[in-house]
């Protein structure tokens, strides 16, 4: 079962991904470089907020997901509990990673403390 779910999301990741890029490629075919680039910036901060809203969503629903994925008998009650105590981790990690690579973080930082990289 377990395998059926991963390689669902990984075709949903797949699908997603050549999606957007050829939605970039038919952009850049119609307009330049530069006007894209301008499109792209305009998106990042609504893009930013979706993937904030999205984690937040994970944060409130992960109690009622869990059970959902209980009552279907893909885990049973010692897994459930796990699962509930792993809520905040999930979150803490999925924040990590927008902060560091969503708002570039890392980057910000190097930028900051060495000036800016060549």
């Amino acid at each position: 079962m377990r395998r059926r779910g991963l390689l669902g999301l990984s075709l949903l990741a797949v699908v997603l991904t050549v999606g957007v890029g050829l939605w970039l490629w038919q952009a850049v075919e119609l307009s330049s470089v530069s006007r894209v680039s301008a499109q792209v910036d305009q998106l990042k901060p609504i893009a930013s907020a979706v993937r904030v809203a999205l984690i937040g969503l994970v944060a409130i629903l992960w109690p009622k997901l869990v059970r959902v994925v209980e009552r279907y008998g893909w885990v049973d009650e010692g897994q459930r509990e796990e699962l509930l105590t792993h809520r905040w981790r999930v979150v803490g990690w999925l924040l990590g990673l927008e902060l560091v690579l969503g708002q570039n973080l890392l980057g910000r930082f190097l930028a900051v403390t060495t000036g800016p990289v060549a």
